[in-house]
């Protein structure tokens, strides 16, 4: 991958528009020569992280060129790389929604995102808009972060309004970092002494009941529908040895139609100026009553966008980045294939041992992480396995396999074969 540290003094030989793709902290997962092809569009990723973070690891494609530099210069650097020709602005970044929307305006391009994407992205405003629409959330306390509240009153507070356990997130966060289980008094007092002082964090109620996301295309405020799935469970806790992954629901189930009224209802609340990808993850608890956990304007991470592809035809990363360039995108047309993806971790002292046996179609990718004796403190993502098929009790069954077989064995376990 080539990283190019400073904005070049001249503008490049190219006629092509530009392409400027930014990245700080979720990395791209497609190849972005299918959403800009070489042969019309001069395409570069503009980073603030390390050029090696720009992809993950397992992306298609030749690597793109990156520039890195900090924030604060990324207008300057647009403006030296394009010269005179047409730019597009364009992410898949949660760490740079807001600056893709003021870039974009800064440079009079259309506005795409939300008209207010604080909306999507602040965790609190989010679920008092939702609330206030008559959509069910989980309950939920915003932390002060100016000692208006004492130690004892907030508290008191959560365990009055929340019980326990709680989930402790932060208010503008992305991909479970940050994420906390507090099941007892004593990790409450705890992550709260710890966190005293701090801004941006709140506590919600604990869900106990089964985890599902809704994926739909968002143009001007019409909502079309592309994908509903299940989760394994809670995207939590894979350094600690969690296998994560998920699987598609049929279009035309229960559950599918009415996830994607949820969407819409969604959409309404928060606001569906623009063009985009919206992602809404729910947790579906007692009798069927479904909860809003989190909403994203903007493509899913993990393999969901790779399992819309293989479900409906479309890959969500790259419609998200078509929508906001105002390229013509894809309408969904569902080709009968259910789809599954499981990230499985490897843990210190493991390594790659072998794939199951399974009667899914599947792609496999055994991260570097697992191809040699993992050294680390803690587990870390070992093996990513994309499964797809018709039949949807091999689907299952084989879900069941990947996410109980052993993938990873400690290195005196392990075949030299």
């Amino acid at each position: 991958m080539t990283s190019i540290e400073a904005p070049r003094q001249t503008p490049p030989a190219s006629t092509h528009p530009l392409a400027v793709v930014l990245h700080s902290r979720q990395p791209l997962t497609t190849d972005l020569t299918a959403v800009f092809p070489v042969e019309q569009w001069d395409t570069v990723v503009l980073t603030d992280a390390d050029a090696e973070a720009v992809m993950r690891e397992d992306a298609p494609g030749p690597p793109p060129r990156v520039h890195r530099a900090p924030h604060t210069a990324w207008a300057d650097v647009i403006r030296d790389v394009a010269g005179t020709r047409p730019v597009q602005i364009v992410t898949n970044d949660e760490y740079c929604l807001l600056t893709c929307a003021e870039l974009r305006r800064e440079l009079g391009l259309t506005a795409r995102h939300p008209a207010c994407p604080e909306r999507y992205i602040d965790k609190v405003v989010m679920k008092e808009r939702l609330d206030a629409a008559g959509i069910r959330v989980p309950r939920f306390l915003a932390i002060p972060d100016d000692g208006a509240r004492e130690f004892e009153t907030v508290y008191g507070e959560i365990l009055a309004r929340l019980g326990l356990p709680a989930v402790a997130k932060p208010r503008r966060e992305a991909n479970s970092r940050g994420v906390s289980i507090l099941r007892t008094e004593a990790e409450l007092r705890d992550w709260l002494s710890e966190h005293r002082g701090e801004s941006g964090w709140q506590v919600e109620e604990f869900l106990d009941g089964t985890f599902h996301h809704v994926n739909s295309l968002v143009t001007e405020g019409t909502t079309t529908p592309v994908q509903t799935g299940s989760y394994l469970g809670p995207l939590l806790d894979l350094p600690a040895g969690r296998r994560l992954g998920g699987w598609t629901v049929a279009h035309d189930s229960t559950l599918a139609r009415r996830a994607q009224d949820l969407n819409r209802a969604v959409v309404a609340a928060l606001g569906g100026e623009g063009a985009f990808v919206v992602h809404t993850e729910f947790a579906v608890i007692g009798e069927d009553e479904m909860v809003v956990v989190e909403v994203a304007a903007r493509a899913p991470g993990a393999l969901v966008s790779e399992l819309a592809r293989l479900h409906a035809g479309l890959n969500l990363e790259e419609v998200n980045l078509a929508l906001q360039a105002e390229l013509l995108a894809p309408e969904p047309e569902f080709t009968g294939v259910l789809a599954a993806w499981v990230w499985v971790p490897v843990m210190p002292g493991e390594r790659y041992r072998n794939t199951p046996r399974m009667r899914s179609e599947q792609v496999v990718h055994v991260r570097q992480a697992a191809r040699k004796t993992h050294t680390d403190t803690e587990g870390a993502l070992g093996v990513s396995a994309l499964l797809w098929t018709t039949d949807s009790s091999a689907l299952a069954a084989d879900v069941e396999i990947a996410a109980t077989a052993e993938w990873c064995a400690q290195e005196d376990r392990v075949d030299p074969r």
